[in-house]
């Protein structure tokens, strides 16, 4: 399903440039009734809202059932985000437990900044997204160390 979008980022040239990379969880879940419950964590809704704002023309889908994939291409401006949700499968209706990985793919500074900001604003506090992180599910979830991505937060607020 959402293959085909990368596909189509991959044909822009968009999947060469700068790739930065953020984790982030949820702070509210909507859910979407179709073939099959969809949770949908409100930090899609923020980073779609963005990018349609950049470029009407985005393009998006999602695959995936439980560990579900989001794809969102800007083509005019040349941004590709890939967001990867991995919630907990016994209460994925728990905003705390959806781990999510934002690949954002852009040469542009603003639009990294952009969804970066967009993603933190859903914290009303000033503290922001950070504060308000399981890094050890991350940390379980992607095999990452939290320095390392508290680090790529704080160089984009």
């Amino acid at each position: 399903m959402g293959k085909a979008i990368r596909e189509q980022a991959a044909q822009l040239g968009v999947l060469k440039l700068r790739e930065t990379v953020l984790y982030a969880r949820a702070r509210k879940i909507r859910v979407k009734q179709e073939f099959f419950t969809v949770y949908i964590p409100d930090v899609m809704d923020a980073i779609h809202d963005y990018m349609i704002w950049h470029d009407p023309s985005l393009i998006q889908d999602r695959s995936g059932i439980k560990n579900v994939t989001y794809y969102y291409l800007a083509p005019q401006v040349k941004l590709y985000v890939e967001i990867s949700d991995k919630p907990s499968f016994w209460t994925v209706n728990n905003p705390a437990n959806h781990a999510l990985q934002i690949r954002i793919f852009s040469e542009t500074e603003e639009y990294i900044r952009g969804i970066a900001s967009a993603v933190n604003a859903l914290w009303d506090d000033k503290d922001g997204i950070l504060v308000h992180m399981d890094w050890d599910w991350i940390e379980k979830q992607y095999l990452v160390k939290r320095e390392d991505c508290i680090a790529v937060w704080k160089s984009l607020l």
